[in-house]
């Protein structure tokens, strides 16, 4: 019988591998911005920070609804390994800038973020829902199919699946990526609708605990190496 366990457990560690985790890190930073334009623009002219800690790409995503406080955002920086985004924390402390980036925002937290699934990055407009996952790979899988689905009904929709490491409190993120605001609505109004590929977010949330946080983000590429 532990035989017979052993290997079932086995087999469903291969069937939920069947996929590659990408290469590749994010790090985000937590703000509360007292002007979130001017806060944005600051950070596009002066990209020392981002140059010092070795960032490939860095950006920002703003909450545009379900906001937790005002002037709610982060901001993000892509490397190439967990080992690049986790030596960058040793490069440049948030908490002990001065000048300018003081006045314009309080820090709230940082984390480090793995993608599970492939990820096209071309930020937008973006649904993010904070999730605590019983199977985060099995969820995994179900949005690599839905990923697909989605784009076989004719939308341009990009989906991400990110596990916090070092995120304090965090749990895992997760993105729906679409170029303009209304598209991100025509998708919501596509399942409402009875889509054929509403019945695979439907079985995904057998994997789901507990929906913490659920929000509407415009995020934008700021810096590129």
């Amino acid at each position: 019988m532990k035989n017979l366990k052993f290997l079932s457990a086995f087999t469903l560690i291969i069937s939920l591998n069947t996929f590659a985790v990408p290469e590749g890190a994010f790090t985000t930073l937590h703000v509360k911005a007292k002007d979130v334009d001017k806060y944005i623009e600051l950070m596009k002219k002066n990209t020392a920070p981002f140059e010092a800690i070795g960032s490939d790409l860095a950006g920002v995503c703003v909450t545009k609804t379900g906001h937790q406080y005002p002037g709610e955002m982060f901001v993000w920086n892509a490397f190439p390994s967990v080992e690049k985004a986790f030596a960058a924390t040793d490069l440049y402390d948030p908490m002990k800038a001065s000048g300018p980036y003081k006045n314009m925002r309080k820090v709230k937290y940082s984390s480090t973020f793995k993608p599970l699934k492939e990820f096209n990055l071309r930020p937008a407009y973006e649904r993010l829902w904070r999730l605590n996952l019983n199977n985060p790979m099995a969820y995994t899988q179900k949005m690599i199919e839905l990923e697909e689905a989605i784009r076989a009904a004719g939308h341009n929709m990009n989906i991400g699946v990110f596990q916090p490491l070092g995120g304090g409190r965090e749990v895992f993120h997760v993105r729906a990526v679409s170029q303009s605001a209304s598209e991100l609505g025509k998708v919501v109004d596509d399942y409402f609708a009875g889509s054929s590929w509403s019945k695979i977010w439907d079985e995904s949330a057998q994997y789901v605990d507990e929906i913490v946080s659920d929000t509407i983000e415009h995020c934008q590429i700021i810096y590129t190496k």
